[in-house]
């Protein structure tokens, strides 16, 4: 069990943090525990994929530990949170990073048990995530930082799913920041758009959405890099933020809010993207014949 520890103030550094993250053996959660331990911290990686976690290990040396596991069973979470910290003696801070993708498809064609899988990675993971975690947490008066993405804000057509678990997310981690507050316990929301991940260039690529991004600004249909996410999560977590953001505009899209709601009706007469709804749902119909 935790034992209780007088807080420390390390506003604006990380240095000594040790921060737990899930979905950690590559993309964002990765570059987050390369950009961690360049400044200090130590990183307990936690992901289901055992040779990519001892890769990412050898190459951060003894700042990392892996531990693998999978967000949706609450027991391996559960044991590999406890052997976390039992290894770095706590745990300050949590990133429930662990998401996928999940089928380009309409909510007539997906497949349910498609649906229901991203759901219980994407938002019960993340509870089962931030329940395991908590104790330790707690007991340092720490952080918590959850990873939902612009999809929480604007219509996801063919990703609702994804879209329904990143709002949802975003709802759990309001709801978590009241909670928590006389326990000393801080919790950030990371708001993602397009970021250069192999998610991302699969979605790109594989999807009508390629054409439809290609009409818009480039710094809209553009991916961020990688880093660039990594940065905002490291800094956000030193600052212990209530929210962090990328690409830049993404901030203005969270401060529009009441704006982007008006989007919904202006997609609905968009043709390309009525293109990309039509081609979903051949697509599903042809994979499931």
């Amino acid at each position: 069990m935790p034992t209780e520890s007088k807080f420390v103030d390390r506003s604006r550094s990380v240095s000594g943090h040790v921060v737990l993250i899930t979905g950690a053996a590559n993309g964002i959660g990765a570059e987050t525990a390369r950009q961690l331990t360049a400044a200090g911290a130590r990183v307990a990686l936690l992901d289901r994929d055992e040779a990519a976690l001892k890769q990412l290990v050898d190459e951060l040396g003894d700042a990392a530990a892996a531990f693998v596991a999978d967000v949706t069973q609450a027991d391996s979470l559960d044991a590999a949170v406890q052997a976390a910290a039992a290894h770095f003696g706590g745990i300050d801070t949590v990133v429930a990073n662990a998401g996928i993708s999940g089928p380009v498809a309409t909510v007539v064609s997906v497949d349910p048990l498609d649906f229901e899988q991203v759901v219980d990675i994407n938002l019960l993971g993340v509870f089962r995530t931030v329940r395991a975690a908590l104790p330790y947490v707690t007991a340092r008066r720490g952080y918590v930082m959850l990873v939902s993405s612009i999809m929480a804000l604007i219509p996801s057509p063919t990703a609702a799913g994804y879209a329904a678990t990143k709002a949802g997310v975003e709802a759990f981690g309001r709801a978590l920041r009241v909670e928590l507050a006389d326990k000393g316990v801080a919790v950030g929301v990371a708001y993602f758009g397009l970021i250069e991940t192999g998610m991302v260039r699969d979605i790109v690529s594989g999807t009508g959405f390629g054409g439809v991004l290609a009409k818009l600004p480039g710094f809209f249909g553009r991916p961020a890099p990688v880093a660039s996410a990594g940065s905002v999560l490291t800094s956000g977590i030193a600052r212990r933020a209530s929210r962090v953001f990328a690409p830049g505009y993404v901030r203005l899209l969270l401060d529009l809010r009441p704006l982007v709601a008006l989007g919904d009706r202006l997609m609905t007469r968009n043709g390309d993207l009525a293109n990309v709804i039509r081609s979903a749902d051949a697509h599903a119909l042809e994979a499931h014949a």
